[in-house]
């Protein structure tokens, strides 16, 4: 890290489930730009466990979580967005860091190992999104090759009422197109 400490990804084990949904609370907390607020994680111990105990049996989706001196910093995940045949070449991206991470290099690093395991597993094509005013996460994104690709407007709903759109992004990491 930029800091000289040593950051870990390694996949995200149901023994972690605990410090996970204490990392969930956290960074919904500290930030607009993502999905939920810390009201909606709901889910108990066992429902985390069992969550993250699936998803190391599935060969196309990956959790992954970046640990500093044994505390969870971040996590980032890729998941196929669909098997139908036409479209299984497409996986989306997630990423978030608590606050206190942010800055170091963790999300590179994290962004860097995500295209390499989706490229292993055969993906031709990473999507995500980004919540417009979110510059840092998408100067981070173009940084790693993504490009703007759409965007779905009022995507997120505050609860002043407000809206933000979605920056749509996706990043080319299979063979050449013809």
């Amino acid at each position: 890290m930029k800091d000289g400490r040593t950051c870990f990804l390694q996949p995200t084990t149901p023994e972690y489930a605990e410090k996970m949904l204490e990392y969930l609370h956290q960074t919904a907390a500290e930030t607009p730009f993502l999905l939920r607020e810390p009201e909606e994680i709901t889910y108990t111990l066992d429902a985390e466990r069992a969550i993250l105990k699936d998803l190391l049996g599935k060969n196309d989706t990956v959790m992954m979580m970046a640990l500093v001196d044994g505390e969870i910093a971040g996590n980032c995940s890729i998941a196929r967005i669909d098997p139908k045949k036409r479209i299984r070449h497409r996986c989306s991206l997630a990423i978030a860091l608590k606050k206190d991470y942010w800055n170091l290099g963790i999300g590179s690093a994290m962004m860097e190992y995500l295209t390499e395991l989706a490229i292993q597993i055969g993906f031709d094509q990473m999507e995500l999104g980004v919540i417009e005013g979110n510059d840092r996460a998408k100067a981070l994104y173009e940084k790693n090759g993504f490009v703007e690709t759409g965007k779905i407007v009022n995507s997120m709903k505050y609860d002043d009422g407000s809206y933000r759109d979605e920056i749509i992004m996706s990043k080319w990491i299979g063979r050449p197109k013809e």
